[in-house]
């Protein structure tokens, strides 16, 4: 794959969540026989969105560069295991994420906490809307990886819960806890000008 057509510089970019269920299923079809329109066509939906995620997760643009091609690879030899139950968006970004795990596991940075300070303390969504998005962007970077994907995916892939529950293969429940979790770090980290505690 050719990174050239990946953009990681339009970072606040948004999209719709990909295509149509017919016209998925349609897409789909045409993958698993092989069509290169398919391919490229998969490529123009997900590449960019998938692209900025994995840079905001791994906050290495070679890395995340790496990440998508490996996911494309991935999604393009394994197109026969795709059942359909989720969303072809929710497949390849699963994963995608799992890859990003796998990369920050190997880079030794990435620490999963079963038992999470859970606090039921509501943070404006308002704070979110309002500060600049680079700020945001670099905050974010600074952020234990376990809120950082949640963060990402909830803001700035504007999935619903229920969606990032079904990526990362966690309760809504859990997802839930540590959005909240993450929106306080967040917050705090940036009234206090970007100095992060946890």
């Amino acid at each position: 794959m050719n990174a050239t057509f990946l953009n990681i510089s339009r970072l606040n970019s948004k999209g719709g969540l990909g295509v149509a269920r017919n016209e998925e299923k349609e897409l789909v079809r045409k993958l698993r026989k092989g069509n290169e329109e398919a391919y490229i066509k998969l490529l123009d939906i997900y590449g960019n969105r998938l692209l900025k995620t994995c840079y905001l997760i791994l906050k290495n643009e070679k890395d995340a560069e790496d990440i998508v091609q490996d996911t494309f690879l991935r999604v393009f030899n394994q197109i026969d295991n795709y059942n359909g139950n989720s969303s072809l968006y929710t497949w390849i970004y699963r994963i995608a994420l799992n890859l990003c795990k796998d990369k920050i596991k190997s880079r030794r940075e990435f620490e999963i906490y079963e038992d999470i300070f859970e606090t039921k303390e509501k943070v404006e969504d308002i704070v979110f809307n309002s500060i600049d998005r680079e700020i945001l962007r670099r905050e974010l970077f600074n952020l234990n990886a376990l809120y950082r994907e949640i963060l990402i995916l909830f803001y700035f892939e504007e999935l619903a819960i229920k969606e990032i529950s079904e990526i990362l293969e966690k309760k809504e429940g859990t997802i839930k806890s540590r959005l909240s979790r993450g929106r306080v770090i967040l917050k705090n980290a940036i009234e206090r000008g970007g100095e992060l505690y946890e």
